[in-house]
């Protein structure tokens, strides 16, 4: 079943932003950087400009101002301030817009809703399932999002959220877990927060609550029939209009589904709720189910979407499906420590890259479904006795050589393990192995933790520990232990060893134990995962125990895989089963969520290295580092910052002074003011702000920039602007608090400015000429085939997948753009660096990113040209390089680093100058003052100084052009009459037209004769 077409609410706040589908939207905000400018965040500014949405700006402006301000609340007492990423920013605008909606216009929102189902946008099994809205239907929201993905963050701006527009006074606020460990952990979170908040306690005292306050509870203490004091709480304890959020609340058992359904529908009776899980696709498929979660739903980020956006880890999951036999058990379990001891050995050889994209040191877990019963117990007991197994350097070593000798074979006759263990393969040193895992060599000792029930350590001989077991029935663990002949012994002084796996010098390098791994535990560490018992119960609880394994925190915490191939082992999690029931059903509930993928490599051929192997290419100094080489005193300069206040105020005035005034219309005589003449600035917390910017510093890491009070007090007096209505005052403290907030907005618009420029300044001045055989790695290689580009596939796509593979393993077809082009769409311009360059395709991931319909164009009409006019090939060497975003050429501008799309080189044969074009194909309706914006002034003009540099004995000379998808006629329609420029000034500086047939002509007269 395809769940994401009956998702009804999710599409209706879709097509509000011109999009029929999930997919659209997304990838319309991937590519926006995180941040702000004037006041706003670079989403708000994008959806703005965004053709086929439905919301007026003001509203947009308004929407984004609030999210600002829920992110400064959460994150005043943070030692990391977040930031939200763009699909965080969707999740909470959607909700933003909901609950104004609900609030404000409700049965007019419930009409929209239900003419929208009624219309012709949905299929009509989906309208005859889902049927139309009532208002009992918009008391609860839903999240399907990813493990990892922010849920929590998500709910805290909800929380404020609802503050904000507040549809009723909540009598009682709870926060609804599964287990103690989630609610301790979500009691933490909300303390960062600085969101009032208590654990349910024994006692249950109400007493000297805070406003607002949420109440942390797991669903197995509430109840209608209380089962003694303590135990339970009678939901009865909760009368009145209720706010409810619920923490991954389905646990895929449908008795205990129908019971908390029946709790949570009395809790919110009168009330409303807020639900987040990652699980979601694992309880839909029937029916009564989904027709209430799909008028839920608001938004979904389910792991699909996560995993093909780069974000957390890759995985890598070994099937055997002869588990009952001694050998193929003992070697999934030899493959997955050798797995992990490589892992080890990558993150100490690359621990400076490691450590720059935040990975931690690797963990290797067993994981077991429940904590008591015979087969689990043994389950666990086997992995004891495989370890004590390999600490036999015979017997491991015995296994070893099977494993990397390929005798282990699949259906098809393959190594299992022929794409695996590179590192291990170039030679290793087994007394290494024991050292890095086991912390050296001894008796393998079991050790019974007093200090922490149903904890066992694991060490050998006086080494410190190295595992940890974590159990339940701690009494029939331990005769099953005496039974496979191992000694218990008694260790009364250390303290919980599973609490010590987070810290950063921890020796625990291997987890064994049951399901509480699943859900509230928070480690960024596993690598390596063995299941156990784990997968007969539904999915869900596999979903989460694999969103544990695949979190990752990423550079500059971004959540994302860094693509660098030195460190991808510590990207990916390791997967081994020793049950192959137990897998299959993890790999069932994996394709439920759509997230089985088949990566394939597709090679290019590398063309024309002698020609271009001594090039110039432009790169940085790396052993000079703006942050160390330059102390930077925030000063006043030339760079201003402003904001319009007009919508806001408007707005403001509108929904918070007078509620029954809906319109934000305002028709007055504007001014750009400084915020001294509307206030004295001297009232405004400048420990608050001062506070704000010290942060703001810290985040974006401007390490080495410093600023005092009265500086930035004469910066937000001096070029800092807001245009306000004339007649606009500040007429009370609450005008006031917002002025505040907009001139930290602004102190922040111009710290950023600053800073970027003068790095940009200082990069400018570490810029060299290196040769571009040297640079370009990947290809200066002997052979001329190099794998480059890796495709991401569904699984379930298995005719596209087989048809790819053909293409791919013939490189004379895949150098045909003809032959199959509708599958692999791809182009070759015989004067690239690399052929093919493969163009995007709907449904599949590819990696370095493909090029779009653009970059196509502008491809084909240089590919034309050239064929066209041989005589500028006799006296030139001409080569084209797509230059990759963050790995290639790349240049510091003020509002960020700027990659453009294509290098050219342009050499004389019978000379020595050399032209370097830079060239970015590119929309241009969103870029607004264009010939004023700084990306176009950078081109035409910057770059030339930028580069102006010595190349042995070349002249060298540089060039910079934007080649417009956007036609002429369009570009000046949308441009007040006024404003509007001829074609001919756009192209003195260097906007060439893709629609003009002359383009190319016009391309190569500015670049050879200017």
């Amino acid at each position: 079943m395809n769940i994401e077409k009956y998702l009804v609410l999710n599409k209706y706040f879709l097509r509000l932003f011109g999009e029929e589908d999930n997919r659209g939207l997304l990838r319309y905000l991937k590519s926006v950087e995180e941040g702000e400018r004037d006041g706003l965040t670079n989403f708000a500014i994008n959806l703005m400009t965004k053709e086929g949405v439905r919301l007026p700006k003001d509203e947009l402006k308004r929407y984004d101002q609030n999210i600002q301000e829920y992110l400064r609340k959460i994150n005043q007492s943070r030692p990391e301030r977040i930031r939200l990423k763009y699909f965080q920013y969707l999740a909470v605008l959607f909700t933003e817009i909901f609950l104004d909606r609900l609030k404000n216009r409700k049965w007019e929102f419930l009409a929209e809703l239900n003419d929208f189902v009624i219309s012709n946008s949905l299929e009509k099994k989906v309208r005859e399932t889902v049927g139309e809205f009532s208002e009992e239907d918009l008391k609860k929201l839903a999240f399907w999002m990813a493990t990892g993905s922010g849920k929590t963050l998500i709910m805290h701006i909800n929380y404020l959220q609802f503050l904000r527009y507040k549809p009723f006074e909540p009598d009682n606020i709870l926060l609804i877990t599964p287990n103690e460990g989630l609610s301790k952990q979500h009691y933490e979170e909300m303390q960062k927060s600085g969101i009032p908040c208590r654990l349910y306690s024994e006692s249950g005292s109400s007493s000297g609550r805070r406003e607002h306050e949420v109440l942390i509870i797991e669903i197995t203490k509430l109840a209608e029939n209380t089962r003694g004091r303590g135990r339970s709480i009678h939901i009865s304890a909760f009368e009145g209009k209720n706010l409810i959020f619920v923490d991954e609340g389905h646990k895929g058992k449908r008795s205990e589904e129908k019971k908390w359904a029946k709790l949570r529908d009395k809790l919110i009776e009168k009330g409303f709720a807020f639900e987040y899980s990652a699980t979601f696709g694992q309880i839909l498929d029937k029916e009564d189910i989904l027709k209430e979660y799909a008028k839920a739903i608001i938004f979904d980020y389910s792991y699909k979407y996560f995993y093909l956006d780069g974000y957390g880890k890759d995985f890598w999951v070994l099937n055997i499906k002869n588990s009952k036999i001694d050998d193929f058990t003992e070697m999934a379990f030899c493959a997955n420590l050798l797995d992990f001891y490589q892992q080890l050995l990558v993150y100490e050889e690359k621990r400076r890259i490691a450590r720059e994209h935040n990975i931690e040191k690797p963990l290797w877990i067993f994981v077991g479904s429940t904590v008591s019963g015979k087969n689990i117990d043994s389950d666990i007991v086997k992995v004891l006795d495989l370890v004590r197994n390999s600490l036999n350097r015979d017997w491991l070593k015995e296994r070893i050589d099977k494993i990397l000798n390929g005798e282990f074979k699949n259906e098809k006759g393959e190594d299992i393990f022929r794409h695996k263990f590179e590192r291990l393969r170039r030679g290793f040193d087994l007394e290494d192995l024991y050292e890095k895992v086991f912390n050296g060599r001894g008796k393998l000792r079991v050790l019974e933790i007093k200090r922490a029930e149903g904890e066992f350590g694991l060490r050998l001989g006086e080494n410190a520990y190295f595992g940890v077991v974590n159990i339940g029935d701690v009494s029939a663990f331990k005769k099953l232990l005496k039974e496979k002949g191992f000694e218990i012994e008694q260790d009364a002084i250390s303290d919980s060893l599973f609490d010590s796996i987070k810290r950063e010098n921890s020796t625990i390098n291997i987890l064994i134990g049951s399901k509480k791994f699943i859900e509230g535990w928070d480690t960024w560490r596993v690598s390596c995962m063995g299941l156990l018992n784990i997968g007969k119960g539904e999915g869900p609880q596999i979903i989460q125990l694999f969103g544990r394994g695949v979190r990752l925190k990423g550079k500059n915490l971004s959540l994302k895989r860094s693509g660098n191939p030195e460190i991808s082992t510590l990207e990916t999690l390791k997967i081994y089963g020793i049950s192959a029931d137990y897998i299959g059903k993890f790999l069932s509930a994996i394709k439920k969520e759509e997230v089985e993928f088949e990566e394939i490599k597709v090679p290019v051929r590398v063309l024309n290295r002698e020609i271009w192997k001594d090039f110039p290419y432009p790169t940085k100094d790396e052993s000079k580092k703006f942050e160390r080489e330059r102390v930077l005193c925030l000063r006043l300069d030339t760079i201003s910052a402003s904001m319009n206040l007009v919508p806001s105020i408007a707005v403001y005035m509108a929904q918070e002074r007078r509620e029954d005034v809906q319109s934000s219309e305002v028709e007055t005589e504007t001014a750009s003011k400084s915020i001294a003449d509307l206030v004295n600035i001297e009232l405004f917390d400048w420990t608050r702000i001062y506070t704000e910017l010290l942060e703001f510093k810290k985040e974006r890491g401007y390490l080495n920039l410093s600023f005092d009070l009265e500086t930035l007090k004469e910066i937000l007096k001096e070029r800092c602007k807001v245009i306000v209505p004339n007649d606009f005052k500040v007429k009370d403290l609450e005008d006031l608090k917002n002025l505040e907030n907009m001139a930290i907005s602004l102190l922040k618009s111009y710290i950023d400015k600053f800073y970027k420029r003068e790095k940009g300044r200082f990069e400018k001045d570490i810029i060299t000429y290196k040769p571009a055989g040297k640079q370009l790695s990947l290809f200066r290689l002997a052979s001329d085939k190099v794998e480059y580009y890796t495709l991401t596939v569904p699984a379930k796509e298995q005719k596209l997948i087989e048809k790819i593979k053909e293409i791919v393993e013939n490189m004379d077809a895949l150098l045909d753009e003809h032959k199959e082009k509708d599958i692999l769409p791809r182009i070759v311009i015989d004067n690239s660096v690399f052929v093919p360059l493969l163009l995007e395709k709907e449904g599949i991931n590819i990696s370095p990113p493909a090029l779009n319909r653009g970059e196509k164009r502008f491809l084909e009409g240089l590919r034309d040209y050239l064929d066209k006019h041989p005589e500028i090939l006799d006296k030139y060497h001409i080569v084209l390089l797509r230059n990759e975003a963050r790995e290639g050429v790349g240049f510091m501008l003020d509002w960020g680093e700027f990659y453009p799309d294509f290098i050219l080189w342009i050499r004389e044969k019978n000379g020595n100058i050399i032209y370097i074009v830079f060239v970015e194909p590119k929309g241009l309706k969103m870029l607004g003052d264009l010939l004023n914006n700084e990306k176009i002034i950078f081109l035409s003009e910057g770059l030339r100084e930028t580069l102006r540099k010595q190349y042995e004995n070349w002249q060298v000379e540089v060039k910079g052009f934007v080649l417009s998808t956007t036609p002429y006629e369009e570009l000046r329609r949308g441009q007040a009459s006024e404003k509007s420029k001829s074609q001919e000034e756009y192209e003195e500086k260097n906007i060439l037209f893709l629609e003009d047939q002359y383009w190319a002509e016009k391309f190569f007269k500015r670049v050879l004769h200017a």
